[in-house]
């Protein structure tokens, strides 16, 4: 807008047209910013009529205008300028309410013009127009926010699309829909198809039975079956192979369900195709490995870490009598154990924190028979090394164990003899007072000392039947199997034997901690490894000497286990039982061992002494050391494994 110019008659007429504007306010000032004029539109949305506000002057009625330095821009129209004020910058010149509510403004939005004023030379006032923009603004508001929606919406799309087409090219599993009417034509396939199988996402589309026709012909009849019962179960999982483009045939699984709209009408179908070749080939190798072990006359059985039987091979099967279909996924406690064994449990645990266990496992059979197995563990882990499964091989010991029970019970016997010899010179002591009690007891005596004849013949007669206890106790060696107890009980008990039968010119010492830590063994067997050992020890002390038992708790770390080959990383109860006597030359330590091996006269000893020790001890996953220097004695330690929390 331009300078206005106009006469005196005119300017009357123009500012009465200009007041009968209705959608605009024009007012106008002279010089000094009074105001001139105040058309209808302003008295209708300011609230004050023009008799109210002409004659006043602007900057009084709105002082707002100076706080908000809106003044400058009339003294700028004054001096010849045309302003326009835009409501992005400045909002509003006059303030008045919203036309159209609070929701975008609570003022009236404004677009203002303010221009000079010209009646005659120089220049008298101003002119200003204001236009209401509110709604205008309000609209373009909205259409700016529906836009930044669409825009993001659009984004989002194209993101998602692009991540999709990402997940879809780089994945594994090709992703396929299917129409589902009775053709069940392929509507989409992704890309990645050429990737797997060779061929372009158009050749399964636009070829008629592409996808059929590609279907190994020995699996297109159990296929077509399987996809039949498809609309009654609503989601199947099929394995076939399929025609690579090189000619060669890929194992793939296909996972097909149904998509149903809101009315529960099918929609459409959709697929997850992916190859399973490497699987399928694994377990191939893993049925003719299996058909390796059913050839091992070893029963070989994996279960998982909850017990559950996942193999039984036929050696399996023959042992126990119960065959594979009958085991599987069924607990293994149920069919070899009567009850949980402690040691079965101790097994296990050595095993999670090892990855290997052996030893030796009493077990039942189908037909209920009791049977001994050397039992070996072996953990097996997934491609992440956590815990899988266990793979035991059990090998059937029973006769051997059965034999080796012969040996034990003919070397108890010869150890018995050995006893008795000394345990007769023993009885003798003990007899003598009882018989010279009674002589006494035929006399007149007082009641003190018949009470102490009397207390003489008690003690006698109980220490008698003690040795005589002892003596049949350790003949009967009855084996009450294999239960957690605390050695240091054998040891007090061996050494009670040793105190009365050896001879008196050996001086016997013991060191048994009380804190030593339980094993898991049985009684009678322990009770004889060691007493045997003591034996041996008298006989190479004829002339006297000192023996001496110890125990002590040991752990064996890696670099032990490394040079000992015989031991195993673990916590070890150790028995030490040493001589001062003749020794054994090393020519014959290496033979020691050996059944039937011995250095004693004939009719002395029968070779099963310390071969039977170290069968007990093996039999108990332990092992034995032995020392021994000529002239100086020889020394026995015996490393039994602990049985700690």
């Amino acid at each position: 807008m331009n300078n206005i110019n106009i006469d005196k008659p005119k300017n009357d007429a123009m500012l009465h047209w200009l007041n009968d504007l209705a959608d605009r306010g024009i007012l106008t000032t002279d010089a000094d910013l009074n105001i001139c004029s105040w058309n209808r539109w302003l008295e209708i949305h300011s609230g004050l009529s023009s008799k109210e506000i002409i004659g006043r002057n602007l900057l009084e009625i709105y002082p707002e205008l100076k706080q908000r330095r809106l003044n400058y821009f009339y003294y700028q129209a004054l001096s010849g300028q045309v302003i326009i004020l835009s409501q992005r910058l400045h909002r509003y010149l006059i303030p008045m309410p919203s036309s159209i509510g609070k929701n975008i403004s609570p003022m009236m939005l404004q677009t203002v013009r303010i221009a000079p004023l010209v009646e005659e030379s120089p220049q008298s006032g101003t002119i200003t127009i204001i236009e209401d923009v509110t709604e205008r603004v309000a609209r373009e508001t909205e259409l700016q926010q529906k836009i930044e929606v669409l825009e993001q919406t659009e984004a989002a799309r194209l993101s998602a699309q692009a991540r999709l087409e990402h997940l879809l090219s780089s994945s594994p599993a090709i992703i396929y829909t299917r129409n589902p009417r009775e053709d069940g034509a392929i509507t989409f396939i992704s890309d990645n198809v050429t990737a797997q199988l060779g061929y372009q996402p158009q050749d399964f589309i636009e070829v008629h039975n592409f996808w059929i026709k590609h279907i190994h012909p020995d699996d297109l009849a159990t296929v077509l079956t399987q996809l039949s019962c498809l609309f009654e179960q609503e989601h199947l999982v099929l394995e076939y192979r399929f025609l690579h483009k090189d000619g060669t045939y890929k194992w793939m699984c296909d996972e097909i369900k149904l998509v149903q709209n809101p009315n529960g009408n099918v929609q459409e179908i959709v697929g997850m195709w992916y190859d399973i070749n490497q699987r399928k080939q694994a377990e191939e190798k893993v049925r003719e490995q299996a058909a390796l072990l059913d050839i091992t006359t070893d029963a070989i059985f994996v279960q998982d870490l909850n017990n559950q039987i996942l193999f039984w091979n036929k050696s399996a099967e023959k042992l126990y009598g119960w065959a594979s279909a009958e085991v599987l996924e069924q607990k293994v406690h149920n069919f070899l154990y009567q009850h949980t064994l402690p040691q079965v449990e101790e097994a296990k645990k050595i095993l999670l924190e090892k990855g290997e266990w052996q030893g030796e496992l009493h077990q039942i059979t189908k037909g209920h028979q009791e049977i001994v197995v050397e039992s070996r563990w072996t953990l097996v882990r997934n491609e992440k090394k956590q815990p899988k499964a266990i793979l035991i091989v059990n090998t059937d010991i029973t006769q051997k164990k059965q034999l080796e029970s012969q040996f034990i019970r003919l070397q108890r016997m010869e150890s018995i003899g050995t006893l008795a010899g000394g345990m007769a010179h023993d009885l003798n002591n003990v007899l003598m007072p009882i018989l010279m009690a009674s002589e006494l007891l035929r006399k007149e005596l007082t009641p003190e000392k018949k009470q102490r004849v009397l207390t003489l013949v008690e003690t006698n007669a109980h220490r008698g039947a003690n040795l005589i206890k002892q003596l049949l106790s350790f003949a009967r060696g009855v084996e009450s199997g294999r239960a957690f107890l605390q050695i240091k009980y054998i040891l007090w008990e061996v050494e009670q034997i040793i105190l009365e039968t050896f001879p008196k010119s050996i001086q016997f010492h013991t060191d048994i901690p009380q804190e030593l830590w339980p094993v898991f063994g049985e009684v009678t067997q322990l009770y004889q490894i060691i007493l045997n050992i003591c034996i041996n020890a008298r006989d190479a002390m004829p002339n006297g000497g000192n023996l001496s038992i110890s125990a002590e708790n040991i752990a064996i770390d890696r670099e032990y286990a490394n040079i000992n080959l015989e031991s195993h990383v673990g916590s070890y109860v150790a028995l030490i039982i040493s001589d001062t006597g003749t020794g054994i030359p090393p020519e014959i330590l290496e033979r020691i061992f050996e059944p039937f091996f011995t250095t004693k006269e004939l009719g002395k000893g029968t070779g099963l002494g310390l071969s039977t020790v170290l069968g007990i001890v093996k039999s108990h996953n332990g092992f034995l050391k032995v020392d021994s220097q000529l002239g100086k004695g020889t020394k026995f330690k015996v490393y039994l494994p602990a049985s700690i929390e």
